[in-house]
Formats: C-alpha cells, structure tokens, sequence
C-alpha cells in the first residue's frame, strides 16, 4: 500500500519564528536579508526529505507549502488541507472530488468541512452518501447524527447515533450526543446509562461528567447528591476549564435550592441577619481587606460549604473568628456587591441581599 504523503502546511506568526535557525545578520523581521534566510531556511528543510517547499514571507505571517517532489494524489492534498485548518481552501477541492469519485472518504470529509463551516444542513447529503458508500462508515453516523441534533431532527439524531453505536459500542461522541438528544427530549431515565458509559469510555472529560450532572440534577431526588458531588469534581479538578463556570453556577444553583427548600420557599432570615452584620463589618474595613476576604472565602467555596449546617465551622486567615457556612456565603455576597452592585454572585440569595439593604437603611 502506498504510504499517503499530504502536503504539510504552515502558517507561523513572525514574531513567533525562531531566528536562532538564521545568519546572524539576517535576523531582523522586515528586511530582505531576513525574507531570503527564511526562504533559504524552509526550502533547505524540505529538500533534505526530497520535498518541494513554496515560501512567502510578509509583516505578519510566514507562509509554507510543502510537497513531496513525486507529486501529491488530489486526495491526498486535501486530507493535508483538512488537517492544517484551511478548511475554506479545502471545500470547493472536496466538491468537486465528490461530485468525480465514489469514495467513503471524501464524501465523510466533504460533510464534515461543511459541518464545521457551520454550513449544517447542506453536510447531510455528502455524509449521508458516504454511508451509502460505507455503511460501516460509523464516524459518518456519527457525523450525521449531530448534524440532524444541531438542525433539531431528533428522531433522526436518535437513528443515526445509534447505528453508530450499534457498529462502536464504546464511541464517546455518539454515546454523549445521544444522551443529550435523550435528555432534551425528556427522555433522561433513557440519557442517564448513557451518559454514564460516556464518562465510563472517558474520564477525564469534563463536558462528560458537566452533561452527566445535569442529567443527574434534572432527574432531582435521590440523584441529586451525586450532580453536587460531579459539580464539586470539576471545580476541583478542571479549574481552568470553560466548563467549569458552568460547574460553579450550578453548585450556586443548587446550594440556593437547598437554603430555601429548608424554609419551604421564604427569605432565609438567618441570612438577612447575617448579611447586615456584614454590611457593618465591612464597613470599617479597607477595600483591599474585603477583596481578600471575598476571595478567601470563594477558595473555601470550590471545596464546598455546609450551608445547611450551624455547627460546621470555619475559620480565615484575612478575618478573626469562625463561622458558619451560610455565615460566609452571606460576607461573600456582600463583598462581592460592594465591589460591583450589578453582579451576581450566584449564591442564591439576592432576595435575602435586598432585605437586608431595606432593612438596614429603615434602621438608620
């Protein structure tokens, strides 16, 4: 078989290239004596391999396309394409391929680039043809399967993704997509086992173990436990992850409910009391001593507060004496709206915040 050798693309920022590869008097970005040393460099490169190298250089960006001296198969420079990110540059090659050969994999690829160019609706046709091509094709249904989920055909979405798993039992994008068509249908007793093998196939994501949470939260009862205990893994585990805001607003979410639902519903007046106390204390402190109070308290926060529970206590390094769960959450609300009063801090309880301003200002 012949080793398939796709052209190698690059596109380097130029304040990114390392000039200790040139002359040491050809180093300067924006000279010609560095445009020919780049233009030396990259084409002596690829010679070495036998490869033919186009260079262009400008303020910006230095541009490489590289070839082997052989020649490249059509399809060949468009999987190269497809793998560097010029998608654009890829499309009209992979229509006109499509239109020319009966071959699963351009017409998966043709779909895909579609897909991604946010061009969904017109990626069902090729995906749907290389499934005619290559049933077993199971990246294809896949493929179809969030195509039709995006453009809200969930019956469709339901087929596709489980053709794939029918062929891939273990596939983590058709079992998680699936899981979400399921849940947004309604259906999140049928999401649930899903949702679980996906983290089961994949760990370490947090989408995964996000979408699994939310299943578990929106199932409520006796499943909410593990969505607060799934939410408190990816703020520990993933702090950097952009699902883990998402994480945090629905612990917050979720600790509002329980504050509330151990009052059926009404202002939590403990934390009316607490949040005045606060409002005086801070008062008397400077900003930068708030703010890190605040902050000490948003740390001890990703571990998890007992809210409901008066006699867990804890104590801070940037404020004297020990408190409550709720007793800190109602200081970090109220710093946190002393800094900005258009923000919400995702406690839970502005209601309580609003009280005990008006209550505050009527005792003064």
């Amino acid at each position: 078989m012949k080793a398939t050798k796709a052209p190698e693309i690059l596109q380097v920022p130029v304040a990114e290239f390392d000039t200790s590869h040139l002359p040491a008097g050809a180093r300067q970005p924006g000279t010609d004596a560095f445009e020919q040393a780049v233009l030396t460099h990259f084409a002596l490169k690829y010679a070495e391999r036998g490869w033919n190298a186009a260079v262009t250089v400008d303020n910006a960006h230095i541009r490489v396309v590289a070839v082997p001296q052989e020649g490249v198969e059509p399809k060949d420079y468009v999987v190269g394409l497809l793998q560097h990110g010029f998608l654009e540059e890829a499309l009209p090659i992979l229509e006109a391929l499509d239109g020319m050969l009966d071959d699963a994999d351009i017409a998966y690829n043709h779909g895909i680039c579609l897909s991604e160019l946010g061009r969904t609706e017109e990626s069902v046709t090729p995906l749907r043809r290389c499934l005619e091509l290559d049933p077993g094709y199971t990246n294809a249904a896949v493929g179809l399967g969030v195509a039709f989920a995006r453009l809200h055909r969930d019956d469709e979405a339901a087929e596709a993704l489980r053709t794939a798993l029918a062929q891939d039992p273990g596939n983590v994008f058709a079992l998680r997509n699936l899981a979400a068509v399921l849940g947004r249908r309604g259906k999140l007793t049928e999401a649930l086992p899903l949702f679980r093998q996906a983290l089961a196939v994949a760990p370490g994501e947090a989408e995964v173990r996000y979408a699994l949470a939310q299943c578990l939260e929106q199932l409520g009862g006796e499943h909410r436990a593990e969505a607060k205990s799934l939410y408190k893994q990816i703020i520990q585990d993933h702090p950097r992850h952009p699902v883990a805001d998402a994480a945090i607003a629905s612990a917050n979410r979720m600790a509002g409910d329980d504050l509330h639902g151990a009052v059926e519903g009404k202002p939590r007046m403990d934390a009316v009391m607490y949040m005045q106390g606060a409002m005086d204390t801070f008062a008397d402190l400077p900003r930068d001593q708030v703010g890190q109070i605040v902050m000490e308290i948003a740390r001890l926060g990703q571990s998890g507060l007992a809210i409901n529970d008066p006699d867990r206590r804890y104590t801070l390094k940037s404020l004297p004496g020990d408190y409550s769960g709720l007793h800190l959450i109602c200081l970090m609300h109220v710093g946190f709206r002393l800094f900005d009063p258009s923000t919400d801090p995702g406690t839970g309880l502005q209601r309580e915040y609003e009280l005990a301003l008006a209550m505050r200002g009527a005792s003064k």
